[in-house]
């Protein structure tokens, strides 16, 4: 008896090792969706062959997305994830990779977990069998699988950056508090609130004052997400990035500048001549004296539009790249809508405080030179930043 259970614990010993290593030699499918005109697709396509070609727990699926089936296939995942179409486009298991840079600084930790966890489970074909179990519940994100130490990146001067401490949300609040302090639009919105407490009708006054700015952040709503948009389709490509990145960098030359001349005198808004200014105050008299509340609503519409114009032309580069940033984040864009909401509200929050103050003091109060001057500053540096970033360490934005 005695020799038969040595012989069974001897024979337990001796399978225990063949079952560890028959998880680690678990082969691993990643699916590929590419297309043949994208440079990027073609970098990737280089990367697995010179990486993952000859590896033995590792397949790689092609797919095509000028084929019917496979760009349905694409479009059922992207669903799924709640993401935008973008190739190169990885799926391994249940985590997801867009773009070229992800993929090849990220793919062998993403490979790395599947091996050495049980609960492998492959989304794709999970989708592809319309298997009912599957759920949202079941996506692992690549944050989740990330170390802390794989996000800390180790910059001259900066520093050591840790990636997962840096906030989509306290950068909405702060890009677009100091994107609201906009001398373009400022001295408009003064102007209007002058006009209309003029009125000494507060009803008016509190319906045509909130209609100008929410108007406003609405167009500003609206302009930023077909930025958004744009980007999404192409910020993975490095040219593109470079060229967001020098545009950052001019807008940051223009900032300081202005920040550099405002020391001595107000400069105020440069991109308006004094005509159009002119031209402005008239519309906005015309619109806010219509008898009828409906014309002058309407009226009131048509000068947001107008400043708004303005407005983006004065600082486009701060929603420009926070918009870029958020394409590089990769969240989706259900919640992409949520940070640019928050980057709205804020951007129109000090036109909020000005209007408000003003209709229950029947006061005017601007904001002063000085706070306009160093929001230029910030948001200068804050662009200067964020363009070195993206021409020289692009895996920051990431």
């Amino acid at each position: 008896m005695k020799t038969l259970l040595k012989l069974l614990l001897l024979f337990s010993i001796l399978l225990l090792p063949l079952s560890v290593k028959a998880q680690s030699n678990q082969i691993i499918d990643i699916h590929y969706f590419q297309n043949n005109l994208c440079s990027s697709c073609q970098e990737v396509k280089i990367f697995f062959d010179e990486n993952l070609k000859d590896r033995e727990d590792v397949n790689i699926i092609y797919y095509n997305t000028f084929d019917d089936l496979d760009r349905a296939l694409m479009d059922d995942v992207l669903t799924f994830y709640d993401l935008s179409y973008e190739t190169p486009t990885v799926v391994i298991g249940s985590t997801i990779l867009q773009g070229s840079e992800p993929v090849k600084s990220y793919i062998e930790s993403v490979i790395e977990y599947y091996r050495n966890n049980s609960d492998y489970s492959d989304v794709v074909i999970k989708i592809q069998n319309q298997d009912s179990n599957l759920s949202k519940d079941d996506i692992i994100h690549l944050d989740d699988i990330l170390n802390d130490d794989e996000l800390v990146y180790n910059l001259p001067i900066f520093g050591p950056i840790n990636l997962k401490s840096f906030s989509l949300l306290l950068g909405a609040v702060f890009i677009g508090i100091i994107d609201g302090f906009n001398p373009c639009a400022m001295w408009v919105l003064i102007f209007l609130i002058t006009m209309l407490i003029n009125l000494k009708d507060k009803k008016r006054v509190w319906i045509l004052g909130l209609t100008f700015i929410f108007t406003s952040g609405i167009i500003y709503f609206i302009i930023m997400m077909a930025w958004f948009e744009l980007i999404s389709f192409v910020i993975w490509m490095r040219l593109f990035q470079v060229i967001i990145g020098i545009i950052a960098l001019a807008f940051a030359a223009l900032s300081i500048r202005n920040f550099w001349r405002q020391r001595q005198i107000d400069i105020g808004c440069e991109i308006t001549s004094k005509d159009s200014k002119i031209k402005l105050m008239n519309r906005i008299k015309a619109a806010i004296q219509k008898k009828s509340l409906l014309y002058a609503v309407i009226g009131v519409v048509a000068v947001a539009l107008t400043v708004n114009i303005i407005e983006l032309a004065c600082s486009a580069g701060l929603p420009a790249i926070y918009t870029s940033m958020l394409a590089y984040q990769n969240i989706g864009e259900s919640q992409s809508i949520i940070y640019i909401l928050v980057y709205v509200f804020f951007f129109i929050l000090d036109d909020l405080l000005i209007f408000a103050i003003a209709v229950i003091t029947f006061k005017v109060t601007g904001i002063s030179n000085k706070y306009v001057k160093y929001s230029n500053l910030i948001g200068g540096l804050i662009m200067l930043f964020i363009g070195l970033s993206l021409i020289f360490f692009p895996q920051l934005l990431f």
